[in-house]
């Protein structure tokens, strides 16, 4: 029988807050220095930062960290990797470094379940669900936010799959030993956190799930306009393209036969839509022919070796 060894304890936690200054960061800038005080009993010592990416960095951002016991950084220049490698590089004297995006607020013991589950299961990377909440009186093809984010629930434990950064823990020391960077040829697109914890798991990061360490999405005005949905479908469907590209190469035959099953499932949605009247039916299958178009757009143009980004 294999012996594990057994990880030292993660002490010093860097939980990090990107912003654009396009929201209001101190509701969630205020619970998240809490969470920090909660856990330090525990043995942790939690930091909360807040990264101003906005064109011109902003007074409101300063006085939001400053009211709410956090720290603030400036990140000049825009980009998605730019401000995840600013992140990295914040939390190089941190045992873990915590993602969560201004546009979600924790659940109770969030960051605590986070931390366990490190502990708990060795994990390099942790991750949990995000639900996204819309307003009262939101339309019906929103299904209460299911459509925007279609709820997960499993098991607890170590997973396989994709993991991107609005809800995750990343242990500091498997990064330091994988010497991997978030890609700069995303800072555009996003899909930066995709191809860099695709390529951590390669090199045998493990990753786990925990159910209690949930964040809730709260929705711009812009997201609940079923045009706006269909849009971030289609640039998703490039986006996918794009970081399949960089992990796998090329989309093979047999990928190509399973994603043209997407269109057929978008014309299948429409119909149940049509004839039932189910207005999510027909917003979800109006995004699967936007992520469709999307992804074949991108891999052709891939194919014909022409920049996307």
């Amino acid at each position: 029988m294999e012996t594990q060894v057994e990880e030292p304890l993660m002490h010093s936690v860097l939980v990090v807050v990107p912003t654009l200054g396009t929201r209001q960061p101190t509701p969630l800038l205020a619970k998240l220095v809490q969470q920090g005080e909660l856990v330090r009993p525990l043995g942790y010592d939690v930091e909360v930062l807040l990264l101003d990416n906005s064109p011109d960095g902003l007074p409101a951002a300063v006085r939001a960290a400053a009211e709410s016991l956090a720290s603030y950084a400036r990140v000049p220049g825009p980009g998605y990797a730019r401000v995840r490698n600013a992140s990295l590089d914040a939390a190089e004297h941190h045992d873990a470094l915590v993602f969560i995006d201004d546009d979600e607020l924790p659940a109770d013991g969030w960051l605590a379940a986070l931390l366990r589950g490190a502990e708990q299961y060795g994990a390099d990377v942790v991750t949990g669900p995000v639900r996204a909440v819309v307003p009262d009186g939101a339309p019906r093809w929103l299904a209460g936010g299911a459509a925007l984010r279609p709820v997960v629930s499993r098991p607890d434990g170590l997973v396989h799959g994709a993991v991107g950064t609005g809800n995750t823990l990343l242990r500091m020391a498997t990064v330091r030993k994988s010497g991997l960077r978030f890609e700069p040829a995303f800072d555009r697109t996003g899909g930066e956190d995709t191809v860099f914890f695709g390529s951590l798991v390669a090199r045998g990061a493990r990753v786990a799930f925990i159910e209690a360490a949930m964040v809730v999405e709260i929705q711009d005005p812009d997201r609940l306009r079923l045009r706006n949905f269909v849009h971030r479908a289609y640039l998703s469907g490039r986006r996918c393209a794009m970081t399949e590209h960089a992990l796998h190469g090329p989309a093979s035959a047999r990928h190509k036969l399973r994603r043209a099953f997407r269109p057929l499932r978008g014309l299948t949605r429409i119909a149940a839509a049509l004839l039932l009247w189910r207005p999510p039916f027909l917003a979800l299958g109006l995004a699967d022919l936007a992520f469709a178009y999307g992804w074949w757009r991108a891999a052709a143009t891939r194919h014909r070796g022409q920049r996307l980004m």
